[in-house]
Formats: structure tokens, C-alpha cells, sequence
């Protein structure tokens, strides 16, 4: 049972076994039949994950009692369970409870129009950024700012970042915990301090949205990280987190106001919505913690052995193609080992099309997902796989099967 929410997960006596005994492939078995039923085979969590079994009880259980035509109750049992989300964020990853939000990409737009009308100017605001932010994130800063780069050399050595930051003098820096291109673990908590030490009045967003589930939030240090419920931790699509610094909720009127129960009421979905959202996200919290560390390490040894396995099958094929080093950025050769991923293994195609690729493999059950990794000024095309805990590697097995054929035919 977890302190926060006074409820048991789901399958408490299968979790318990797991953390015991996180080897058994037998347990992640069962976890996958218990909580994630089907044949469909989802290597794509990085954009929307499978929402475990318990995810969808508990929202389909939030509207027990006829809720549907009792609208004061749903608002009512809504705040019940934000509050409860709220408890449960708190316990799992410490700082202040965080706004629940509709999601990152619906968080940085509202974050990017009051942070142009706080700093505003003729010039608009320069945002510090990698080339590996997500499209909706640089999105929101496009309009009325104007953008610096910071090179791939800063993501490794935070005394870069600095030097960058001394010579440019951001309003903001931008930066993805994780990417979503190549999973690269980014240290955002010491080049956030190196940045803020050359210009102290810098607002640093943390987009955590690849991150959590995986590792915590990086919150020492940032005035606003934001994540999402529904990629690494199996939650419903349509909600999010979002933490603040007191700086960023006295600075920025259009934040201004407390919520319900704290946290940035201008960062919250308001009016009528799908309240039972919450009571998946809670949900989600519960099964996350009683999985505790155990899910990661599954995560990092299933993603090794993929990109074994799909090594092997594309020499075996004579497909030409490279690996990445989470760890760095940096192209190789041979696929990572454990200890330099998070979930997620990318591979660059040359001369395939990946997009037709992918498409084939969905309509085949299979889903995995065509990213562009920015670099140097180049656009590559990149496969993605994520390695979600609970799959086994007889269905990964198969996918990668499924996918080496493919890419077979598309060279053919």
C-alpha cells in the first residue's frame, strides 16, 4: 500500500514478487498479461504508452454512481483525485505538489506567452536551447522570441553551457532532460546552475516529458519542469505535470493565483474536462511506486538486448546502419550496452525510408516510431524503439523480425 494514496495497486502480491525477484522473465509475463493485455505490440511509449489495465479501471470506476448526470460530483470526485495525484507526485520525486496540467505541450505554450509578456522587448527574448528539443517545445517559443543553440559539447560539460550563456546572455534556457530522439540523459540540473551563474536572471524550463517514469524530475534548479502521464508512466493521455519556482509565480501575472490545493492555477485545465483522467494518473503513481527501481533496470536490459538483436539481424541482412550513445550523443557503431541506456534505442537507416517503414509495421500490429535527429544542421531520419518493462523478448522477438524485414524490402 502506498502512504500517499491509502489504496493498493493493482496485483500488490505480483509487484511484490518483481522487486524480490526482477530477473524472472515469467513475473514480467504475468505483469504483462495482468496489466497490459493484447496482442498489439507498443515499442513507441516515448509518444503515447499502452495505459496499464489499472489506468483504465480506475477511470472507468471514477464514474461508478451514475456520475455522468451528477456534475457537482464529478467536479467534486475531480478534486478528490488531483489531490491524491498531487500527494502521490510529492512522495514519489519530493518539491511542492505540482499543477496538473493538460499536458507539456499545452503547459509550454502557456509558459511561452507569459514569459513574453514578463520580459517582452523590441528584440523578444532569447531562448538558449539544443537541437534536440522537441518540435512542440521550440514551438512555443517561436513567435516574438529569438533562439540561441547550444551545441551538442554543452550537453556534455556543463562548463560549456556556462561559456555559451556568458557570451549570449539567454532569458531562457530550454533544455529536454531526456531527449526524444536518441534518449540522451542530459545533466539539466548542472548546466541549469552553470547557465543561471553567467546570467543570473535566466528562467530555465526542464522539459521533462521523456523523462519521468524513467528517472525523477530534475527540479533543483528550474523555474518550471513539465512532464507527461501518459508515455513512461503507462498513464491516460491528456494530463501532465508541471512544478514552479515561487520566482516564476511572483514574476509572471498570467501564473499568478494559487490552485486548489497548490501549485500554478494558470498552469491548470479549468472548466469542464474529463475528470477521470485523474483517477488514472493516480493510478498510474500507484503502479509506478510499487514497481519502484525494478522497472528501470527491466527497461535498460530489454533495451540492450534489442539492440543486440537488431544488430545482429541487420548485418545478417546487409543493412548498412548506426547505433547512438545515450550517454553522449555520439554515433557508433555496435548497439549501447545497459549501463549507457535509459528505455530507448535509436538507429540511423541510411537510405531507408523509415516513415514507410513504420507505417507497414503499424498496419502489422507493431509499433514503433520515425523521429528527426537535428544535428550539425542535418536532419536525419531515426528508428526508435522503446523497451517498455513489462514486454517480454519472444514479442520483441517478433517486432524486430517484422522490422528487418521491412527495411529489407524497402533497399529491394
Amino acid at each position: 500500500m502506498t502512504e500517499a494514496s491509502g489504496r493498493r495497486p493493482a496485483g500488490e502480491s505480483l509487484l511484490g514478487a518483481l522487486r524480490e525477484r526482477p530477473e524472472d522473465q515469467d513475473l514480467w509475463d504475468r505483469l504483462r498479461v495482468r496489466q497490459f493485455p493484447g496482442a498489439r505490440i507498443n515499442l513507441d511509449p516515448g509518444s503515447i504508452a499502452t495505459p496499464a489495465q489499472a489506468v483504465r479501471a480506475a477511470m472507468q470506476g471514477f464514474w461508478d454512481d451514475e456520475l455522468f448526470a451528477y456534475p457537482e460530483g464529478q467536479v467534486q470526485r475531480g478534486r478528490a483525485e488531483r489531490r491524491r495525484v498531487r500527494a502521490l507526485a510529492a512522495a514519489l520525486w519530493g518539491g511542492q505538489p505540482p499543477a496538473l496540467t493538460a499536458g507539456t505541450s499545452e503547459a509550454l505554450r502557456t509558459i511561452g506567452q507569459a514569459l513574453r509578456e514578463r520580459l517582452g522587448g523590441s528584440e523578444g527574448p532569447l531562448v538558449l536551447m539544443s537541437e534536440h528539443e522537441h518540435p512542440s517545445a521550440t514551438a512555443a517559443f517561436e513567435p516574438g522570441f529569438r533562439a540561441a543553440i547550444l551545441p551538442d559539447a554543452a550537453l556534455r560539460d556543463p562548463a560549456v553551457a556556462g561559456a555559451v550563456a556568458a557570451a549570449q546572455r539567454p532569458a531562457i534556457l530550454l533544455l529536454s532532460q531526456v531527449t526524444y530522439t536518441i534518449g540522451q540523459a542530459i545533466a539539466a540540473r548542472e548546466i541549469a546552475a552553470a547557465v543561471r551563474d553567467a546570467a543570473p536572471e535566466v528562467f530555465v524550463i526542464v522539459d521533462a516529458a521523456q523523462a519521468v517514469g524513467l528517472v525523477p524530475p530534475a527540479l533543483t534548479g528550474a523555474d518550471f519542469v513539465v512532464a507527461s502521464g501518459h508515455k513512461w508512466l503507462f498513464g491516460p493521455p491528456g494530463v501532465g505535470f508541471a512544478w514552479t519556482s515561487s520566482r516564476a509565480r511572483a514574476e509572471l501575472p498570467l501564473l499568478a493565483g494559487e490552485g486548489e490545493e497548490g501549485g500554478c492555477a494558470g498552469l491548470e485545465r479549468r472548466g469542464a474536462h474529463d475528470f477521470s483522467v485523474y483517477a488514472g494518473l493516480a493510478a498510474a503513481l500507484d503502479l509506478h511506486a510499487a514497481l519502484g527501481h525494478v522497472a528501470l533496470k527491466r527497461s535498460r536490459t530489454l533495451a540492450a538486448w534489442s539492440a543486440r538483436e537488431l544488430h545482429e539481424r541487420l548485418l545478417a541482412a546487409g543493412a548498412a546502419h548506426r547505433f547512438f550513445d545515450p550517454s553522449t550523443g555520439e554515433e557508433r557503431e555496435g548497439p549501447p550496452t545497459a549501463e549507457q541506456l535509459l528505455a530507448t534505442v535509436s538507429v540511423a537507416l541510411p537510405g531507408v525510408d523509415l516513415e514507410a517503414v513504420c507505417t507497414g509495421l503499424h498496419r502489422a500490429g507493431i509499433h514503433v516510431r520515425c523521429v528527426f535527429e537535428r544535428r550539425a544542421g542535418k536532419r536525419t531520419p531515426l528508428l526508435r524503439l522503446g523497451a517498455p518493462c513489462y514486454e517480454s523478448t519472444a514479442r520483441v522477438r517478433r517486432a524486430i523480425e517484422a522490422l528487418v524485414a521491412a527495411v529489407a524490402a524497402s533497399r529491394s
